[in-house]
């Protein structure tokens, strides 16, 4: 397996599996040129991004976040996904504290920032919109100069429409296009200059994996977005099945 290539052309393309997922099943299994390095090392030689979940369970040490900085390539971008504690209490309530320290402690990625993936649970509707908007407020304030590519991932319908769109365009931010069946969002044009996909798997359940025509299609409109000079992220959560098969099939469809 090679490594995906950082995509050049008008805009970039990050791609990479949520949570550290690797071709071999033990250090052993390493490629003899990255036996003394760590997993993060040889998995940024195989491709250019990573959706970081584990800092949705338990936020790492801004150190640790400074050390995985030094471990991968200068074209490398790290996504982090926003820690559950802020992000799926009921009704959204949250102590701005919380997301302030969070910001705090993913900023030594440095020139390395990717994305900020928040994710709302299926239980979170429109009905707590005005907390929504407050998140992305406190966001962009520890985040003034947008070093971070914003993007919300919906698990209810109730969210999709002009009044969400409007504040997401208001704060810079976009809309994370997934495909988990009781909640896949509608087509929309982002007004962000940046794009987030996240595949959960066919059936949504983290399992199985994806034709190589379906994957063409996604491909198309990735390859549109770029050459419109858009970041494009991807992700795939479907560790439990063929992540990697289709984030490379994905990847060699992708040319700019």
């Amino acid at each position: 397996m090679s490594k995906q290539q950082h995509k050049k052309g008008k805009g970039d393309f990050y791609a990479g599996t949520s949570g550290l997922v690797l071709p071999v099943p033990n250090k052993q299994a390493y490629p003899a040129a990255f036996q003394d390095k760590s997993r993060l090392t040889y998995y940024a030689s195989l491709f250019n991004s990573l959706e970081v979940n584990s800092s949705f369970y338990k936020v790492p040490m801004a150190a640790t976040v400074k050390r995985w900085a030094t471990e991968v390539p200068a074209d490398f971008r790290f996504t982090f996904k926003l820690h559950r504690g802020i992000t799926h209490n009921k009704p959204l309530v949250f102590e701005d504290s919380l997301v302030e320290r969070f910001m705090e402690i993913i900023e030594p990625a440095g020139e390395k920032k990717g994305a900020l993936l928040v994710q709302f649970p299926g239980g979170t509707r429109f009905d707590s919109f005005t907390q929504f908007e407050h998140l992305l407020e406190v966001i962009r304030q520890c985040d003034p100069q947008q070093k971070w590519d914003v993007c919300v991932e919906f698990r209810h319908s109730s969210w999709y429409m002009a009044e969400t769109y409007e504040v997401l365009s208001a704060y810079h931010a976009t809309m994370v296009r997934h495909d988990m069946p009781t909640s896949k969002p509608p087509e929309w044009t982002a007004a962000a200059g940046f794009e987030y996909l996240r595949f959960h798997g066919p059936a949504g359940d983290y399992k199985g994996g994806y034709t190589t025509e379906a994957l063409k299609i996604h491909a198309a409109r990735i390859n549109t977005w770029l050459k419109e000079g858009k970041r494009v992220y991807t992700y795939f959560n479907n560790t439990i099945g063929d992540a990697l098969k289709d984030l490379n099939t994905l990847t060699d469809l992708v040319k700019v």
